[in-house]
């Protein structure tokens, strides 16, 4: 085994070890997913709207997604372009499940990266504990769990660019970053961060050109690119954060920073917890405070906790900056008892949030609403057009036209809907999900409609005349 005292880490060792972890990463999240879409779980509609987006994108369309609204245009809703370097996978395996199993992937390949790095620096043996910690980190964790979305595409690029910056390569550093700008808008953020890092390590002119680059690509798109395709002409989270209201009602941006302050410093915390800290003697540690900074100023709960998606760009961070940290702590000597430290932490964490279940029997049984939803998908032909709540959502939308039920109006433009599809059990109707779906139906739809199917808790309404002309 090489001695991390006597230098770098290069070749064989370094990329198999890298291999290994990587694989071993996407394996034990494909699995997971797998056992997701077979019991049909569906936390919300993002399966669906990005399935419907990379459909769009696979047969040359407009990212247009029926689900957000009629002619919605997903480019003014978020804005990540580089999403349609996933389409040619979704051309060849079209369904939600492909979108699923590329999250993992992504995932596997940044969990490759940050290995290849820790051990390039650490040694074999502590660079592969570290990279196991970072695949087992609660933030990945709760991102597969809540589904795909386009963060996943910004894993591999970020722990590129971080490795970059771990062994003082600013060019490489600033150009991995450059693509964050065309994955999610407030990656320009981080963006700018990494520049910042760059000019206090020496690279003066080129981090002031990354950071001031970066701030200026947020405000662009935020101000112009994202109100110019969104169909109210807005930029949609912009109230979401204290920043809206600071300068017209401090008082209230006041009130807002320290309501559910608890919550908030519990996940900053949780960040930083499993690296025992170091990640904090690291100035790799600043890209944090991009995410932290809307997450904390955000009214909208879900923000502040560990759930979803919203964590998975901090793990990488505080695991690359924990790499950092050792080296400049010159505690190479201690890497394979920290990284021993580091692991044991991330999988006693692991006990508490989603992969855990891979332990319970439950999890890897067929659901008893299996059978019925086979029932309704065999229902709907292909090329309908089809209003439903969640669950189903993500399994009609590689061959149907799906609208969200949430979004109906008797008097929206547009071709009619030719199937309504509830779920009782879905959740999302509160206390009083439909018992009768004609009139449900007909109440949101034009037209007269026809029940077709009632199992299993699962209603389906037709149309009637939906084949005539």
């Amino acid at each position: 085994m090489p001695d991390p005292s006597r230098g770098p880490v290069r070749g064989r060792p370094r990329v198999l070890a890298a291999a290994a972890v990587g694989l071993a990463t996407s394996a034990l999240y494909v699995l997971f997913s797998a056992r997701q879409w077979a019991r049909l779980e569906s936390p919300s509609w993002d399966l669906g709207i990005f399935t419907q987006l990379l459909r769009a994108y696979a047969e040359l369309r407009s990212p247009v997604v029926p689900i957000k609204g009629d002619g919605f245009m997903l480019l003014g809703d978020h804005f990540h372009p580089l999403l349609a370097l996933l389409a040619p996978a979704y051309a060849l395996a079209p369904s939600g499940l492909t979108l699923l199993v590329l999250q993992d992937l992504l995932i596997g390949l940044s969990a490759a990266v940050l290995t290849g790095c820790a051990v390039r620096h650490l040694g074999t043996r502590a660079g592969t504990l570290v990279g196991l910690a970072y695949g087992l980190s609660w933030g990945l964790q709760s991102a597969v769990a809540s589904q795909f979305h386009e963060i996943a595409l910004a894993l591999p690029f970020l722990t590129a660019s971080l490795a970059a910056l771990v062994r003082r390569d600013h060019r490489a550093a600033v150009l991995w970053a450059l693509p964050l700008l065309g994955i999610k808008e407030d990656l320009g953020l981080t963006v700018a961060m990494v520049g910042v890092v760059v000019a206090l390590r020496g690279s003066r002119v080129l981090g002031a050109a990354t950071a001031l680059g970066g701030a200026g690509a947020f405000v662009l798109i935020t101000q112009f690119v994202l109100p110019a395709l969104n169909p109210d002409g807005v930029w949609d989270y912009a109230e979401d954060s204290i920043v809206a209201t600071v300068l017209t009602d401090p008082g209230a941006a006041v009130a807002t920073l320290l309501t559910g302050a608890g919550a908030k410093a519990g996940l900053v915390l949780m960040v930083f917890l499993p690296t025992a800290f170091l990640a904090l003697r690291s100035p790799l540690a600043l890209l944090t405070l991009p995410t932290f900074a809307w997450r904390l100023t955000s009214d909208v709960p879900f923000h502040w906790g560990t759930d979803w998606h919203y964590s998975a760009i901090l793990m990488p961070i505080a695991v690359m900056a924990t790499v950092d940290a050792l080296l400049l702590l010159r505690w190479r000597r201690h890497a394979t008892a920290v990284g021993a430290v580091v692991l044991t932490l991330a999988v006693a964490i692991t006990t508490q949030f989603p992969l855990w279940r891979l332990t319970e029997p439950e999890f890897h049984r067929e659901p008893v609403s299996a059978p019925a939803a086979r029932e309704v998908l065999a229902a709907v032909p292909d090329g309908a057009r089809v209003a439903t709540d969640i669950t189903l959502m993500a399994y009609l939308a590689p061959r149907t036209t799906v609208l969200w039920v949430g979004n109906a109006s008797r008097d929206a433009a547009g071709e009619p809907v030719d199937f309504v599809v509830v779920d009782t059990g879905s959740g999302v109707y509160g206390g009083s999900p439909p018992q009768d779906v004609v009139a449900y139906a007909t109440e949101r739809y034009p037209g007269e409609f026809t029940e077709v199917l009632d199992t299993g808790g699962f209603l389906v309404a037709e149309r009637v005349g939906r084949n005539e002309g």
